[in-house]
């Protein structure tokens, strides 16, 4: 019975040892849930020596279980001094839900790069301390005046639907209409159906003060494009956006123009895309030639390397002055091929090879509606099949032609030495 209790006293000092170790990690969380936002600075790029006014909002979310007590907001340095700039005491109260617009003035000599933090601090009903920081970063004297280095860089490649940011998918902004980019969808409008093309460009900003007024314009040799808004980027981060290049329906070099504010200058980074529709495409691959009974079949794979589907392909031989396409095969219809799919083709021709160094092969198809023709020049280098259609042991014309040479230069030295002989 001894030990039953000695084990039952254990068990308790163990569950209250936990209790007291959790205790306060669940005190770490503070019921009241303090946002600072929409934090502005008026001038952007104030002259030292003139008042510069930070304007920002205190809000205590839905999510906070009491009321707060705003006893003090301050603007000081944003370092282990934290000298401060400018404070306010005793603001008043929130209830859950409330916010209050709130400012702070004050005044820099000096021009520069002022790193900044706004501090809130507050009181709980229940007497709990709750403090909030928001950093400010204000250039004081203008870019040119503090030094800031200006490093804006824009970046622009296509992309397929599969390769959006979830983010992306449900909030596309587009500088022209959406005709390129987003289907009829069917009868569920809240899952568009997504398709190609696609140009994400990317705003990166590698310098030292935050590009604000950021908007991107498209432009071609033909035309210019609307605008697209992009958020600030602060140093160090990049921001994108998506741009519909539906009405583009051939090869175009396409600029992007990336124009923003830093300090009290607008500067521009440009970029471009050597811009390729989205459509099927078809090309030939794999491609063996072999020669059967005087006639030389042309065997491969009309590939379809883009990123749509082709209809009505037709693979021939073209007809030159030592290739004419012959019996039975002067063309193959391949028809439908699906995008990152092939279809194998056979074509014949009477060939002349003593003198054939290529043979052209063409692909005629549609993609999108309209028409496409490509035209490939390949080297004449047909194998020789046996008549039973073993190719075991194929022999490649130019091998055949080397060897007969030799036999017949071998042949005439022989007759030649044969015939010195019977004069000795």
């Amino acid at each position: 019975m001894k030990r039953r209790h000695l084990l039952s006293a254990c068990m308790l000092l163990v569950a209250v040892g936990l209790t007291a170790l959790a205790a306060p990690a669940l005190a770490d969380v503070p019921d009241a849930r303090l946002v600072v936002s929409d934090v502005t600075v008026t001038p952007e790029a104030p002259e030292p020596g003139n008042t510069t006014t930070v304007e920002f909002t205190v809000e205590n979310s839905g999510g906070s279980a009491t009321a707060v007590a705003v006893d003090r907001v301050a603007l000081r340095d944003r370092d282990r001094y934290g000298a401060v700039h400018a404070e306010a005491d005793d603001i008043g109260s929130l209830s859950v839900g409330d916010s209050v617009t709130l400012e702070l003035a004050t005044a820099f000599s000096d021009p520069g790069v002022e790193e900044l933090e706004l501090v809130v601090e507050t009181e709980t009903e229940a007497d709990e301390d709750v403090t909030v920081v928001r950093p400010v970063t204000i250039v004081v004297g203008g870019v040119d005046a503090a030094g800031v280095e200006d490093d804006v860089q824009v970046d622009a490649r296509t992309v397929l639907p599969s390769e959006l940011e979830e983010d992306e998918n449900l909030n596309v902004d587009l500088g022209a209409d959406t005709g390129g980019l987003l289907g009829d969808g069917g009868d569920d409008e809240s899952e568009p159906e997504l398709r190609t093309p696609l140009v994400r460009v990317e705003v990166t900003n590698f310098g030292e003060g935050t590009a604000r007024r950021v908007a991107v314009r498209p432009s071609s040799a033909e035309e210019t494009l609307a605008r697209i808004a992009v958020a600030d980027v602060a140093p160090g981060e990049s921001e994108t956006v998506l741009f519909d290049a539906g009405d583009f329906e051939d090869p175009t070099t396409i600029e992007f123009e990336a124009a923003y504010d830093i300090g009290s200058r607008r500067n521009t980074s440009t970029t471009t895309l050597e811009y390729r529709p989205n459509r099927g495409e078809i090309t030939v691959t794999d491609v063996d030639m072999a020669v059967r009974n005087g006639t030389v079949t042309v065997t491969g794979h009309a590939a379809n390397v883009g990123l749509g589907e082709v209809n009505s392909a037709v693979v021939s031989l073209g007809e030159t002055e030592h290739v004419e396409p012959t019996y039975p095969a002067r063309e193959y219809f391949v028809g439908t091929v699906p995008e990152s799919q092939f279809v194998r083709f056979d074509v014949t021709a009477d060939v002349d090879h003593a003198n054939a160094t290529t043979v052209p092969v063409t692909v005629r198809y549609l993609a999108d509606g309209d028409p496409y023709e490509r035209t490939v020049e390949l080297e004449y280098d047909a194998r020789v099949e046996s008549d039973d259609g073993d190719d075991g042991s194929s022999i490649p014309l130019s091998l055949v032609g080397a060897i007969a040479g030799s036999a017949t230069i071998g042949f005439g030295a022989a007759l030649g030495w044969r015939r010195l002989r019977d004069r000795d």
